[in-house]
């Protein structure tokens, strides 16, 4: 595997053991980025206050079938035009502030790896300490698990890359710690976008040449088409109709796109990013019109599958309960029997289908049991009884946040392209390819999500056939290219001479994103919680107001703030760990009459 991101600028002074590089200086900063971060900050406040007020566990259900009027205004804006469209945004900056990194490094001929990892592990115990002492809904951790995929896919050797899969295939045989395959799965996802990215090697399969990704993608794709047509054919392999045959359309999509636009090299990253955000999605819509065009139904409906699920769940409840005792008298825990089927019963589809119900039915209550008393720990818990609920959350499956950088990597990718190719370094200059962002991707987004939306804006669990699969992916979809077009405004309005200029006040608060985003989320628990002033529940309407006003005052205090500092609180650390040395903090002003003289 190659180690040039673009060919035109080799990586070698990245990696050198040489002098680390310093924080940036403010003459050099983008301004527009600052805007953006701050215009992305805004939108991410408008989501998350909901799940401040909400179970994060009922997230993923649509607007709620108790509210009406105003709040449901509120809730379909929300969920319409900010959910989803900002996230896409902070990913896209994250990529961005990466490679605005890694060309500094380069251009001052300083080392990257080391500050960069610092700077991946700090984020991580931030993002960490923030899920584990407010709120679940953190992506920052996420992102760290992001960032260290984006330094697979740039820097990382194979040989390295398969002993880290292994590695962690080890750790997740170890006492919960399952949720490690989540790590292996994503770095062995990496480290195939790396193959695509930096691999120039040709080989010839079925007497044509592709590039070794390609024909990787291709071999994948014949190999998992076969094992799609038996699964039609077969009835004991039906359950895998859908993820085979989908499977075997996006691998035989990648060795076509893969192939098609292999050059030129340093459009590899946006085409990258693009398709794997998009083809889940558009796979998924496909599958959302096949399960639309099904009558509506719901598994509480089947008789044999309530009866079932009953009949489990108390098998379950008996096992759990002779656990605990087991514990409680340090005795050794039973082993569950496990009931093996019996290879002689041939089962028929519709037994198969009262099955998958019974379990439906028992996760679906399972997950209201836990929405309960994750609602009554927020709302009247200490602070102490919410801290260790977290935790306890968290250990089920401490690398589950991981799997978000499928998503995130993507955006990742697009935003390095952005400030490689200099679009955004050197916006002032690319205004009319922003206008054509702006111009499509606006129209197309929101036209995808008002789609979605006429579809279904609210789903029952359990459901089938009321559209919210073809929804969801719908809307999400639209969130790249409105994401898109919501910077290229933003963008277009920092660099116009109209009042729109004026759109730069929100700069400083973008320079403390970090520090405003935690921020947001000290206040909202403080102020939503039962540990603090009890206000839970409140409705959607007000939740917009008052995020407005506490926005309305992280932006005085970021201009006060950096007024007299040259780093939000939080950046300052964060900036103290990743250049390994402490900046100063305090802007010296000279003496008045050294300033006038």
């Amino acid at each position: 595997m190659e180690h040039s991101l673009d060919p035109a600028r080799p990586l070698s002074s990245a990696v050198g053991a040489i002098p680390e590089f310093r924080p940036v200086a403010d003459n050099e900063r983008i301004q527009a980025l600052d805007v953006i971060r701050g215009f992305a900050l805004i939108g991410i406040f408008f989501m998350n206050i909901e799940w401040f007020n909400r179970s994060f566990l009922d997230f993923g259900s649509g607007i709620p079938a108790n509210v009406h009027g105003i709040d449901w205004l509120a809730t379909y804006f929300v969920n319409f035009f900010v959910a989803g469209k900002f996230w896409t945004i902070f990913s896209l900056l994250f990529g961005m502030g990466f490679a605005v990194m890694l060309t500094r490094s380069e251009d001052t001929g300083r080392a990257f790896i080391k500050p960069y990892i610092r700077r991946i592990i700090a984020l991580g115990i931030f993002g960490l300490l923030h899920t584990i002492l407010l709120w679940p809904g953190d992506i920052l951790f996420s992102y760290a698990f992001t960032a260290a995929g984006l330094l697979i896919i740039l820097f990382g050797k194979w040989k390295w890359i398969l002993a880290s899969m292994a590695v962690l295939a080890g750790i997740s045989f170890a006492p919960n710690m399952d949720s490690a395959w989540v790590l292996v799965g994503g770095t062995g996802f990496m480290g195939m976008i790396a193959l695509f990215i930096r691999n120039e090697k040709i080989v010839s399969l079925f007497g044509k040449k592709l590039p070794l990704f390609s024909a990787i993608m291709l071999v994948v794709g014949v190999l998992m088409s076969f094992a799609a047509i038996a699964s039609w054919v077969v009835p004991a392999m039906s359950d895998g109709r859908n993820p085979l045959t989908g499977g075997a359309v996006a691998f035989f999509t990648m060795a076509f796109c893969s192939a098609k636009f292999h050059q030129p090299a340093e459009a590899r990253f946006w085409r990258a990013g693009a398709l794997i955000y998009s083809l889940p999605f558009v796979i998924g819509v496909v599958f959302g019109v096949i399960a639309y065009q099904k009558p509506l139904s719901s598994v509480f409906n089947s008789p044999d599958a309530v009866k079932l699920a009953a009949e489990k769940m108390v098998i379950k409840n008996a096992e759990e309960a002779a656990e605990k005792l087991a514990k409680a008298s340090g005795k050794p825990q039973p082993k569950k029997e496990e009931k093996k089927d019996d290879k002689k019963v041939v089962k028929t589809e519709a037994q198969k289908k009262i099955e998958r119900d019974a379990d439906n039915i028992n996760r679906i209550q399972e997950n209201q049991q836990k929405i309960l008393k994750d609602v009554q720990i927020l709302s009247t818990g200490s602070y102490a009884d919410v801290v260790q609920h977290r935790l306890e959350e968290f250990l089920e499956g401490p690398f589950n946040a991981a799997g978000q950088a499928f998503g995130a990597i993507a955006l990742f990718l697009i935003g390095v392209w952005f400030v490689r190719a200099k679009i955004i370094t050197k916006a002032a200059e690319h205004l009319a390819l922003f206008r054509q962002i702006a111009l499509f991707g606006l129209p197309i987004g929101w036209g995808l999500s008002l789609f979605a939306s006429s579809i279904a804006v609210s789903h029952t669990p359990g459901m089938s056939g009321d559209g919210w699969q073809l929804a969801q992916m719908l809307l999400n979809l639209g969130n790249l290219p409105t994401c898109l077009a919501y910077v290229s405004i933003i963008v277009l309005m920092v660099h116009s001479s109209s009042v729109f200029s004026k759109i730069q006040v929100l700069a400083p608060f973008g320079r403390m994103a970090l520090t405003n985003y935690l921020m947001q989320s000290l206040i909202q628990a403080s102020f939503f919680y039962g540990w603090g002033l009890g206000n839970f529940g409140m409705g959607r309407a007000q939740q917009l107001g008052f995020a407005i006003a506490v926005i309305g005052l992280q932006i005085l205090f970021s201009h006060w703030w950096l007024g007299r500092f040259r780093y939000g609180p939080m950046e300052w650390v964060w900036r103290a760990i990743t250049y390994w040395h402490i900046p100063a903090l305090k802007i010296e002003r000279l003496p008045y009459h050294h300033q006038t003289t």
